[in-house]
């Protein structure tokens, strides 16, 4: 490893790494989707849960069958009112107007009406309350089916200009073997919040940038959008990643222009190069967690960071480019705060190098493989997401030979 500076070069010493395939699933970005727990992906949405939700009204009609079964269960029947209201509040009007008629159906069955059934208190009349009642819960489900329409639509307009400033990454770009994780801190309405990443393949090898803004909030994507688009042209043209640094550099500095001392932000970023060939990876740090480099075991890429984004005029100091040495089958982990500084209940941090480290040492070799270990190490100890959190792991494909296209 060594600080493209003046002076001695120290190079890693590190050991070679066996093979495993890569899996194509990035699994990545969409936050609220979550699906870590029965409550979670009712709330999210979830297909199946929907579905076990919209049964739910089905248990006011439960009374009936133990009417059947012993008809001391009669005094518990009145449940049966319930279901046309339940049944609007996670059912559209056609599924409510069938459970008035069901309803109506029984109760006029009563002695009172058509006398098929010994129901007390089923006359006319509570035929004619069942079908008031009724009617406003088909109009209700109505206007709420209406609302979750135009909500729906609403959210893929949303999900479509979200995906746009930071769509999911393909599991290879160029040689490298690609996977991310991305969700946005818990409770955030949005699928983009302050935390960002890219790659992008390159005249002067693959260039990946993972930052993070000031925030976690709707208010944080304006600039999470700008970094992205900055990063994006800086990584054709800029010559080295010092001047792609200064370039994110200015832009957050053009952002803040015009704001007040406490409405200025700023964003820290971790700048990655792997130059064609993929034998050196080269970083600079600005004020972010340095990157792991993962061979027989997790080193920290560390140099000398830069201030963050934004904050260059208060305390000027050289960026140090990093470069160390690169062989088939490294793995290099992107990472933001949000991971490494996710406490469980008892405040202890995620211990990533440690988790990182665990899971060379059992054989996972490949970056699905060691996300998805990570995501197991994570939601298993109980840590808690208290902010937008990144991962994303790259590798130097074992074969030197290129993918075909």
């Amino acid at each position: 490893m060594r600080v493209q500076q003046p002076g001695a070069i120290r190079p890693l010493t590190i050991s070679p790494m066996g093979s495993s395939e890569v899996a194509r699933d990035q699994g990545s970005t969409r936050s609220y989707l979550s699906g870590e727990g029965p409550w979670s992906r009712i709330t999210g949405g979830d297909p199946g849960s929907v579905l076990w939700l919209r049964l739910l009204p089905l248990l006011a009609v439960l009374p009936l069958a133990l009417f059947a079964i012993d008809p001391a269960f009669l005094r518990y029947t009145y449940l049966i009112f319930t279901f046309p209201a339940l049944t609007a509040l996670v059912n559209g009007p056609l599924a409510t107007a069938a459970a008035v008629a069901a309803v109506a159906g029984f109760v006029a069955a009563g002695r009172d009406a058509l006398g098929l059934l010994e129901l007390p208190a089923s006359g006319w009349l509570d035929v004619a309350a069942v079908v008031s009642v009724g009617s406003l819960s088909i109009l209700l489900a109505w206007i709420r089916d209406r609302v979750v329409v135009r909500l729906l639509n609403m959210t893929i307009v949303a999900e479509a200009a979200q995906a746009a400033i930071l769509p999911e990454l393909p599991d290879r770009i160029g040689p490298l073997l690609v996977t991310s994780a991305y969700r946005t801190a818990e409770g955030s309405p949005g699928l983009v919040g302050g935390d960002f990443f890219d790659a992008q393949e390159t005249e002067r090898g693959i260039r990946i940038v993972v930052g993070d803004v000031q925030g976690h909030d709707l208010n944080t994507v304006r600039l999470t959008e700008a970094l992205l688009g900055t990063f994006r042209e800086g990584a054709l043209d800029d010559a080295d990643l010092t001047a792609l640094a200064a370039r994110l550099e200015r832009r957050v500095r053009l952002d803040n222009r015009g704001r007040d001392e406490w409405g200025q932000t700023f964003a820290t970023a971790a700048l990655i190069e792997i130059p064609p060939g993929e034998r050196l990876v080269r970083v600079v740090l600005c004020g972010h967690p340095p990157p792991l480099l993962v061979h027989g075991r997790a080193q920290p890429l560390s140099a000398r960071p830069r201030p963050p984004l934004g904050l260059a005029e208060f305390a000027p100091s050289r960026a140090e480019t990093l470069e160390a040495p690169l062989l088939r089958g490294d793995l290099v982990v992107a990472y933001t705060d949000g991971l490494s500084e996710a406490r469980d209940r008892r405040g202890n941090t995620f211990p990533l190098v440690d988790c990182v480290n665990a899971h060379v040492a059992a054989g996972v070799r490949d970056p699905d493989g060691l996300r998805w270990g990570l995501r197991e190490d994570f939601y298993g100890g109980g840590f808690q997401r208290t902010d937008d959190l990144t991962m994303l792991v790259l590798q130097v494909p074992h074969s030197a030979e290129r993918p075909a296209g």
